[in-house]
């Protein structure tokens, strides 16, 4: 315990504001003997109780640093590997191919936010013709969600790929290949096709390769986005998807 609030009370210090003479004493006294320790503890502690509104603004603060840091390291990996986010032509595609604003998604068929988002994202490219909607397979909740990537992605060889992720999507039921692969005929796919083509290599590379880019961007989580150059994490309503279309439309270049 003692080790944790002086590592918060040099935190707080160290964002600025919160210099107090009880810090200072416990960053100095960090081999202090055990009794003048315990005193250092005991004033720390009562400081935090008493005072819980400047920690939870140091907090904020550094939550707040965190997210700038992310999106500005987004911001190089986005400059170094524009072509494999935004032109891999691997990568299926809605909208406007020559659109100037391109839309990257991030996504699972498992995950409840990302089927949550699908109609405003089939809305938008709908609604805007210079919207590119460029999708990111990336099965991050288990085995069914590789197998339903890897069979959208078999999909998309035949021209099928709006209809079985489209399905994939609205789908509520079983996850097994088999039943899948029902799915995905059902809605135009040739299923013997894609029984075959799943076992491509070059459909897990691609997946991994997605995973590569998720990590570089610091996407953990499902649906991640890219709005132009604009990381955005989460599930957004369709107001929101047009409001960072139309920052992005602003941004030169």
């Amino acid at each position: 315990m003692r080790a944790i609030l002086i590592a918060i009370a040099l935190f707080l210090a160290a964002i600025g504001g919160y210099a107090l003479k009880e810090f200072a004493a416990a960053r100095d006294s960090a081999e202090a003997p055990p009794a003048a320790s315990s005193s250092i503890d005991q004033q720390i502690s009562q400081y935090l109780k008493d005072h819980p509104e400047e920690v939870l603004a140091a907090l904020k603060l550094a939550q707040a640093n965190a997210e700038k840091q992310k999106a500005a390291d987004a911001q190089l990996v986005v400059a170094e590997k524009q072509d494999q986010i935004f032109n891999n032509p691997a990568d299926p595609v809605i909208g406007n191919a020559k659109g100037d604003v391109t839309v990257v998604e991030f996504f699972d068929y498992r995950c409840p936010y990302c089927k949550r988002v699908t109609d405003s994202l089939t809305t938008l490219a709908k609604d805007d013709p210079n919207i590119k909607i460029v999708f990111k397979e990336f099965p991050i909740l288990g085995p069914e969600s590789v197998v339903a990537a890897r069979i959208a992605l078999a999909a998309h060889r035949q021209g099928k790929y709006e209809q079985v992720h489209t399905a994939f999507m609205a789908h509520r039921g079983s996850f097994e290949e088999g039943d899948l692969l029902d799915l995905a005929a059902s809605v135009g796919a040739d299923r013997a096709k894609l029984a075959a083509d799943v076992q491509d290599p070059a459909i897990m590379g691609l997946l991994q390769a997605n995973e590569s880019l998720a990590l570089a961007l610091g996407i953990t989580g499902t649906p991640g986005f890219l709005f132009g150059k604009q990381l955005v994490p989460g599930a957004i309503s369709l107001d929101d998807m047009k409001k960072f279309v139309a920052a992005a439309r602003a941004q030169p270049g």
